[in-house]
């Protein structure tokens, strides 16, 4: 499995916020001021997930990961993840925060008992006159820029805005139309951008679903062009080329492999 296939994936905003009174007014990112009302020791975090077009995402798993840094050794320490869900209009709220560092993530979902994965993909996050846009979601910044919060703020009407994730997702059977169900297989994609310029491979193993179906994700940020391949057991598919562009989805992908089932 690739490290996409984690237990808990996050994804992390990169951000360092010291929560100051009012409202970030330098162009400072490693601190911005924000708008807070101390209320007690513990903190709470809430505001609103929307879409590129403004339109709220409903059922979308948020949660803060707290961790303390030793001093000494620098090792991290996670606690545990305080989760919520957003509602009808795309709310969230996240209370009883301890003061400290702590990670913003949006959490996996689960489907059909495989690896959990994230549906979408961060693309901001505004606190106040700031707003923040992660610089690279393909990569995992553990151990840099992370929230830092102080005793009994309330920082209210975040705004966060997500896309899902630009994904592959391909049916594999058997020359007979027969699925190769919960299977774990051997998927290559190659990649081109439009202008020849970039190019690249993944080879990765993967496991069908109940359908046949298997998922990879792909974050781009340009038009690319993909080739996927399949191969198991000795038996070998591919597909003819195809483009996405940024943000879309290939779902009705199907690779069939010549020979009976085995």
């Amino acid at each position: 499995m690739n490290c996409q296939n984690l237990l808990y994936r996050i994804v992390v905003i990169s951000l360092v916020i010291c929560a100051l009174l009012g409202c970030g007014e330098t162009e400072d990112t490693s601190s911005i001021a924000l708008s807070e009302t101390v209320i007690e020791d513990t903190a709470s975090f809430s505001g609103s997930v929307v879409d590129e077009t403004g339109n709220p995402i409903a059922g979308l798993m948020l949660g803060i990961r707290p961790f303390k840094i030793d001093d000494n050794t620098g090792a991290w320490t996670y606690l545990s993840v305080l989760e919520a869900e957003t509602d009808d209009i795309g709310y969230f709220s996240i209370t009883d925060i301890h003061p400290g560092e702590f990670q913003f993530m949006l959490a996996p979902g689960y489907r059909d008992g495989l690896s959990p994965e994230t549906e979408h993909q961060l693309l901001s996050i505004k606190i106040g006159d700031f707003t923040y846009h992660p610089k690279d979601l393909r990569r995992f910044p553990f151990t840099r820029d992370t929230f830092s919060i102080t005793p009994g703020v309330r920082i209210e009407n975040v705004e966060v805005t997500v896309r899902l994730r630009m994904r592959i997702r391909a049916k594999i059977s058997f020359a007979d139309g027969t699925p190769l169900v919960n299977k774990e297989v051997g998927i290559t994609i190659k990649t081109r951008d439009l202008h020849g310029n970039r190019s690249g491979s993944i080879g990765v193993t993967l496991q069908t679903d109940a359908e046949g179906y298997f998922i990879q994700y792909v974050e781009r940020d340009r038009t690319t062009s993909y080739t996927v391949s399949a191969n198991y057991k000795g038996l070998s598919t591919g597909l003819e080329e195809f483009v996405l562009k940024v943000g879309e989805r290939r779902e009705d992908l199907i690779l069939e492999l010549p020979g009976p089932p085995r």
